[in-house]
């Protein structure tokens, strides 16, 4: 086989090597596409086998295909340089093996692809902290796409060689066959888009860049009735009255310390995981059937300050709206301090939730989650134990993040094995046993826990448990495959995993009991706002909850997502509406329920409550 030399040659030769070259990429690339596939649900997958092969072959050809067509193709019209057109090829692919690896990474634990939202947080302000990586993984990552680019030298000259042995007609049988099948999953898909077939059309979701045929509006056009299971999900550049009327308060002056545990799955507050937090929860209201208003950080903490739901995200960061609790602490001159483990300004929660104390946003200092947790407290203390007794009351938010990153501290010996020693992200599948994850997060709720224990003794000694409202949640939950359907993580579903989250609400006038009524994040601000303002104003006035201690019943309980928002009834069954106007039905064990429709009258209830702050 002749080596590669830097020489001028012929266009078609060196078109046709591309094709080559590109062809025996898609191999890797279909290899990859086994990633995506591992996380349909069963069903899907044995409802439309034909349809789903013919996607997933013609679809990553296409993707295969994207380097040659914008990079390879017009570089070699322009140059005819052999060493220049192997150069942009093996860039080319390798840039797309990368991506997609990376995004089906992300897919395999978040359930979304790579899209606007990550690329904020991986190209924004502390991005290491939001993927906190152990430095064995960029190891790997260096060593695979060594042997990467190795590959690719030798399989470039491999193609160019089969380009001057081989007929052009291999090259037309070949691309036809692949054309065939992706006309047949175009017409397939519009057909299902028409009939409101969602086994089909569900599919579209698991793999990057897909967007098969809708001709629904050509359909009509030609008098051809077609299913309209299009919602309108555009929350955007709409006017709002927030809050719907000036709120009368008076003030009791008590402090409020809000800690918050970033992914706290709810089994873990128990006598032996977290056993000062359990003590305490003892003391305390506690809430057995608590629910974030979101699966991720980002609209989760919007929801606990706001207590509104995430659609209203973007229009009150564009007019960088506050939340009406901390205008009133700032009103009534109270002391605010902000304790973040991690920089609250990647999500950008400085830009509406804490707008107006945005100066202290930035990340506590330390390398690793569970040194700035444990600096974190330490500042917090000190913060304490500085104060005048007879100074203004304070407000602070104390938000860790361990359990976000799971990075043990090196002289920590965990109570809780076999476990893995750092979160093992590239082993985790269908088949994984999630007993030394999950182990290894319950190791990390211990470290947390003792924390914990410190900060309680110390807030007791200060005589502060007389005069200080304590609550201590998770911005949202965490999955260890709790459903059996492949999710890690957050971000990924509504279930009970990923949104539920333990609660425990102190306050010394209040008899400690146990709760099991449903409550949520919007709930919070209603309860603060009357127990420490006691705010004449009713609830709906300022958030879409009411005080944690109604036991009243709740409907429905909304959630929101990067790419969906959910409206989960009282059975359980999640109604997931993705903001690209499709839907589909869960049962609370995320079994697709393809034969269920949208119930419209708990749709309409959802959305009147949703847009009860609109004025138009």
């Amino acid at each position: 086989m002749p080596k590669s030399r830097d020489i001028e040659v012929s266009r078609r030769v060196l078109l046709k090597a591309g094709m080559w070259f590109f062809l025996f990429n898609t191999v890797f690339v279909l290899l990859l596409s086994f990633r995506y596939f591992s996380l349909i649900p069963d069903e899907l997958i044995t409802e439309h086998p034909f349809y789903l092969f013919s996607l997933i072959l013609s679809h990553f050809v296409f993707l295969s295909f994207i380097p040659f067509f914008f990079l390879y193709t017009p570089i070699t019209i322009l140059t005819k340089n052999k060493r220049t057109s192997m150069i942009c090829a093996i860039i080319g692919v390798t840039l797309l093996l990368f991506v997609l690896i990376i995004d089906s990474y992300i897919f395999s634990l978040y359930r979304f692809h790579i899209n606007k939202f990550v690329v904020e947080q991986l190209l924004g302000p502390d991005a290491g902290q939001v993927f906190e990586l152990p430095f064995v993984l960029y190891l790997l990552a260096l060593l695979f796409f060594s042997l990467v680019i190795a590959c690719e030298i030798y399989l470039f000259r491999l193609a160019y060689w089969v380009a001057g042995k081989s007929r052009m007609l291999y090259l037309y049988v070949i691309c036809s066959v692949l054309i065939a099948f992706g006309l047949f999953t175009q017409i397939r898909h519009a057909f299902g888009e028409a009939t409101g077939n969602r086994g089909v059309t569900g599919l579209d979701k698991y793999f990057p860049l897909c967007t098969p045929l809708n001709a629904n509006k050509l359909l009509s056009v030609l008098g051809v009735k077609t299913n309209n299971e299009h919602i309108d999900t555009d929350f955007t550049g709409k006017k709002y009255a927030y809050p719907k009327t000036m709120l009368q308060t008076s003030p009791t002056g008590k402090n409020i310390a809000l800690i918050v545990l970033d992914s706290w799955h709810y089994e873990t507050l128990d006598s032996i995981t977290s056993p000062n937090l359990y003590r305490f929860a003892q003391k305390s209201s506690l809430f057995t059937r608590h629910y974030s208003g979101s699966n991720g950080t980002r609209t989760a903490i919007f929801s606990l300050f706001f207590g509104l739901p995430g659609m209203y995200w973007d229009d009150f960061r564009d007019k960088q709206t506050s939340p009406i609790m901390i205008d009133e602490l700032q009103k009534n001159n109270y002391d605010i301090k902000l304790f973040p483990s991690a920089s609250l300004r990647n999500p950008p929660l400085d830009k509406n939730v804490f707008v107006t104390v945005a100066n202290q946003c930035s990340a506590t200092k330390g390398l690793n989650a569970w040194q700035r947790d444990r600096s974190l407290t330490n500042n917090f203390l000190s913060f304490l134990r500085n104060r005048n007794e007879a100074s203004k009351p304070f407000f602070s938010l104390l938000f860790y993040d361990s359990l976000h990153s799971m990075i043990m501290p090196e002289s920590f010996k965990p109570p809780f094995t076999p476990t893995w020693m750092y979160p093992k992200y590239e082993s985790l599948g269908k088949d994984v046993d999630p007993t030394r994850f999950f182990n290894l997060y319950k190791n990390m709720v211990y470290y947390l826990d003792t924390i914990f224990g410190e900060l309680i003794t110390a807030m007791e000694s200060e005589g502060l448990l007389e005069n200080t409202i304590i609550i201590i949640t998770g911005d949202h939950g965490q999955e260890f495959d709790d459903n059996r359907k492949n999710f890690w993580g957050h971000n990924g579903n509504f279930s009970d995993a990923q949104i539920r989250t333990p609660f425990i609400y102190y306050s010394q006038e209040n008899e400690p009991q146990v709760y099991h009524h449903l409550t949520s994040h919007y709930d919070v601000v209603p309860t603060l706002m009357q127990e420490v303002f006691s705010t004449q104003n009713p609830a709906n006035d300022y958030s879409i909850g009411k005080s944690l201690f109604d036991s009243t019943k709740r409907e429905f309980h909304l959630v929101d997502s990067y790419i969906a928002f959910g409206i989960i009834d009282t059975a359980g069954t999640i109604t997931n509406i993705y903001y690209d106007g499709k839907y589909e039905m869960l049962d609370k064990k995320l079994n697709p329920l393809n034969e269920v429709n949208i119930n419209p009258q708990l749709y309409e209830k959802a959305m009147e409550l949703i847009t009860s702050f609109y004025t138009e």
